[in-house]
């Protein structure tokens, strides 16, 4: 294996490329070089790829010599560096453009497996990871969206100001004991003078809202759901499916989902139907007080990934709601992470063979050893074959996440999306590290509402939620 590359790159708008490593005064060996690549642990990755790709692959643990694993260390080299000088500013489009630009460039006949050796080798080595924190941290959007504003000595501020939905702890209880069904005169720039009417709902929720669906001019309001139960799902109960010429009853087994190509069960379609016969219930009480969501004969603008169950959800959702007047538009970096060559493969079966291939440098007990591999589908750094890391999908996610916020001022939209992105906007608002919200998974049965307003914290809360239905079920 010959890396490729040259002493300069090209300079782009968004990522720069130094002069060769080489030559930045590096000339001292840098040991996260050395000790990310050893040739039993390549040769055994190699193995791992085999068990994926068969004879398409194309590399064999016989191709590891000592200049294939100091070939390595270079374009290993090569990547610590590319990902040192990205810009803070970098968004989820560009980043994709420059890292294939950087696999085209650097690595022999752009091999993806390659990168996988060169990637999946330096995780191995704590700098890296800690580079790759500081480069993929979601902190800065938490900056963003939860500023730290210290009110003014005197100000005052009620709990709800900038929320859509409210409990009863959030208003203060007029006297007598009634709840009150007026809040504050609109204040957002437009000259309008509008009085906020409070309708109190039959889970004991409130919504505040101005009458003719007006949404405040400073403000982005977000209805969000999850959507159903799909066909290929990477956890919980499966009970069929047909794929690769097999069938599967998928008992205590599911396969690895994909970021896209994924449509509902007939069970996803009835629960998205659910939640809408609820939200029903919600949006006829506003509009019966005057104060519906949307105005008459508009068009609901809905987001979502690019994996056909957001829109599925999102349509059979508001339609059960009585909303047929919808526009669906994807946001690509909104979708799951992307598993690569493993999407779609039987999770019991990648285990199997990671187990088989990687146990012998695993200490401790059999129990022990299957443990650590399945850490490996948690581990944050690893990069999926032909896929990507989780730390940059969840970073991919806070970023659209917040471009969405700032991009729809003025409007009620819905969003609908899966669980590993509600639980990075979980984690950006209320300010959470990787171990705080790692195992967040949102419910199929709640409707969720965020409201943004620039210089305020998002705030958030449940339209319906286990314990507080809107309706009664049978």
């Amino acid at each position: 294996m010959e890396v490729k590359g040259k002493n300069r790159t090209e300079k782009s708008q968004h990522v720069h490329h130094a002069e060769n490593p080489d030559q930045m005064g590096m000339n001292r060996e840098h040991a996260e070089f050395h000790n990310s690549y050893r040739e039993e642990s390549i040769k055994n990755d190699i193995r791992f790829l085999q068990s994926l790709y068969g004879d398409r692959l194309g590399l064999s643990p016989d191709h590891v010599n000592r200049d294939f694993v100091n070939n390595l260390k270079v374009l290993g080299k090569r990547l610590y560096f590319f990902i040192l000088v990205l810009e803070k500013d970098l968004t989820p489009q560009d980043y994709i453009k420059y890292k294939f630009d950087f696999l085209q460039k650097n690595v022999p006949d752009a091999n993806p497996h390659l990168f996988y050796l060169a990637w999946n080798g330096l995780i191995r080595n704590d700098s890296f990871r800690r580079l790759l924190r500081q480069k993929f941290s979601i902190n800065r959007f938490s900056d963003v969206l939860v500023p730290k504003n210290i009110p003014a000595f005197g100000s005052h501020f009620t709990r709800y100001r900038t929320k859509l939905v409210l409990a009863i702890e959030d208003m203060e209880i007029n006297p007598g004991g009634e709840m009150r069904t007026t809040g504050r005169m609109l204040d957002d720039g437009s000259g309008l003078l509008m009085r906020e009417g409070i309708v109190w709902l039959p889970n004991g929720k409130g919504i505040p809202v101005f009458p003719q669906a007006y949404v405040p001019l400073n403000q982005a309001q977000v209805i969000t759901i999850r959507h159903g139960k799909s066909i290929h799902e990477s956890g919980g109960d499966n009970p069929e499916f047909v794929g690769s010429g097999i069938w599967d009853t998928w008992k205590n087994n599911c396969r690895i989902s994909g970021s896209i190509g994924n449509n509902l069960k007939p069970g996803g379609i009835e629960t998205a139907r659910e939640l809408g016969r609820d939200f029903r219930v919600l949006s006829d009480m506003l509009a019966e007080k005057g104060y519906p969501l949307w105005s008459e004969n508009s068009t609901i603008q809905v987001y979502g990934s690019e994996s056909e169950n957001t829109e599925e959800t999102a349509r059979y959702f508001l339609q059960e709601a009585g909303f047929t007047n919808i526009r669906f538009d994807t946001i690509y970096g909104l979708n799951s992470q992307k598993y690569g060559a493993m999407t779609h493969k039987l999770k019991n079966d990648v285990y199997s063979q990671m187990l088989e291939i990687y146990g012998s440098e695993i200490p401790g007990s059999e129990s022990d050893r299957k443990k650590h591999v399945k850490e490996f589908f948690k581990n944050r750094f690893y990069h999926f074959p032909e896929g990507e890391s989780l730390i940059e999908a969840d970073w991919r996610i806070a970023h659209s996440y917040v471009e969405l916020l700032k991009n729809n001022l003025g409007r009620r939209v819905v969003l609908c999306d899966h669980s590993g992105a509600l639980r990075v906007f979980e984690a950006v608002i209320r300010n959470y590290d990787f171990a705080e919200y790692a195992s967040i998974k949102e419910g199929q049965d709640s409707i969720l509402a965020m409201v943004y307003q620039p210089g305020n914290n998002v705030r958030y809360d449940y339209m319906q939620r286990k314990g507080f239905s809107l309706r009664e079920k049978n």
